[in-house]
């Protein structure tokens, strides 16, 4: 099944935690803590794969984690690394995290990276200094990200065939590549894109039968626009028109106008027009009236018969000529991330709200960062994380706030009873 489009959850893995420890050894004079740190959690990268042209293996896997990293041991030990997790897409995939554009992956073994593995924690033999010679604090690990990601797959193709429905698209693939589409007498025969890779000796392209336009294809109708958006990635179009039909050139027309109904951009794109079926009598009736309209126009005119392969190699070295003078297709510019303001002098910046009667809320993502490190299991990170408070200017600003004796403070998922001291 063909899935253009998916919606999935990312978990980087969390940093392991750092340990207490300390070194007591008889015959060892020169002992003290030996704390090692925990440690990276696995990050989560997307990368670009040929070998996948859908997003339909990510359809029903929704989560995806990477790896957690070790916690520290004695000895000075340290935290094996979290393994990271690389999540394979087509080529030609757009990123989204939270509305933005984050990558546009259009070459093979492209990364990106969408989810960061949180820190190790910091074991005690970290914190050994001078005037604090037996810390008996350790960090806790980061968390790593969290993001939920919007997939799209917009087919990647030198050329774009495009046209009616049984206009010869998937008959004149399969003649010039490998490529097997789902070739028959009814409509929509083709329900999705399929690629084909076109051989000419030393030279190659790629060639996508993009299905799905009729007349009010912009608004819904037929397979609607769920493939006008492949035909953006294409450099040439190559639209094939039925010469056999009642009203080629009229088919022609409908089609052009779909494309400008969506896009501007679509019906400025290069363009060479294939009249098809030559084979059939009706065909070679209405060849000649209908190349004098298209060359009125300015359109470059081939005529084929993909079923006896008439006119098809010269067809495909003018393809491959024109391709040459065309550039490559732009990457889209990812939109940068947002930055973090911190106050002058280094300070996260927070803010102080009243929530009920005696109960306040410290905002701040920093500083909920900040604290999930610390284990408030171990007295000397409480300590720390009041001289953290204090030099950060939250307890003050409590105060300012019309914090009083007793009342409650809630900062994350940590609540405090509030109790003011001379500092």
């Amino acid at each position: 099944m063909f899935i253009d489009e998916v919606s999935i959850k990312v978990v980087a893995g969390k940093g392991g935690d750092g340990v207490v420890s300390f070194r007591r050894e008889k015959f060892v004079p020169f002992g003290g803590p030996d704390g090692g740190d925990g440690g990276d959690g696995g990050s989560v990268y997307l990368e670009a794969d040929e070998g996948f042209n859908t997003l339909s293996h990510l359809r029903y896997k929704k989560l995806h984690k990477a790896g957690a990293g070790q916690n520290g041991g004695g000895s000075k030990c340290f935290g094996k690394k979290g393994n990271d997790l690389v999540i394979k897409v087509p080529v030609g995939t757009l990123v989204r995290k939270d509305n933005r554009l984050i990558a546009d992956l259009t070459v093979h073994k492209e990364r990106c990276l969408v989810a960061k593995g949180g820190r190790g924690g910091r074991g005690n033999a970290r914190f050994t200094g001078a005037s604090h010679q037996t810390p008996r604090f350790a960090e806790r690990g980061e968390v790593g990200e969290e993001a939920v990601l919007v997939l799209e797959l917009k087919v990647l193709a030198d050329v774009g065939l495009i046209g009616y429905p049984n206009a010869g698209k998937s008959t004149f693939l399969a003649a010039i590549s490998a490529a097997r589409p789902k070739v028959a007498s009814y409509p929509f025969t083709t329900l999705s894109p399929v690629l084909g890779v076109v051989d000419l000796g030393d030279d190659s392209f790629v060639v996508a039968d993009l299905p799905g336009l009729i007349e009010g294809a912009h608004q819904g109708v037929g397979l609607g626009i769920e493939f006008l958006k492949h035909v953006e990635r294409t450099r040439l179009l190559v639209h094939l028109v039925d010469l056999s039909s009642p009203a080629p050139w009229d088919d022609f027309v409908a089609i052009n106008q779909e494309l400008a109904s969506y896009s501007q951009d679509l019906i400025q794109k290069p363009q060479l027009v294939l009249g098809t079926k030559l084979d059939l009598p009706t065909a070679a009736a209405q060849k000649g009236e209908f190349a004098a309209k298209i060359t009125d126009l300015g359109y470059e005119v081939d005529f084929i018969s993909a079923v006896t392969g008439e006119n098809l190699r010269p067809v495909l070295y003018r393809i491959k000529n024109k391709l040459e003078t065309l550039p490559k297709v732009e990457k889209l510019a990812a939109e940068p991330e947002p930055v973090e303001v911190a106050f002058p002098g280094g300070s996260p910046e927070f803010s102080v709200e009243q929530e009920g009667e005696g109960a306040y809320r410290i905002k701040s993502e920093a500083l909920i960062k900040r604290i999930m490190r610390y284990n408030l299991e171990q007295k000397e990170a409480l300590l720390r994380l009041d001289q953290l408070f204090k030099r950060w200017g939250v307890i003050t600003a409590l105060e300012d706030a019309g914090v009083k004796e007793g009342d409650l403070v809630r900062i994350g998922d940590l609540e405090f009873v509030f109790e003011p001291e001379d500092y």
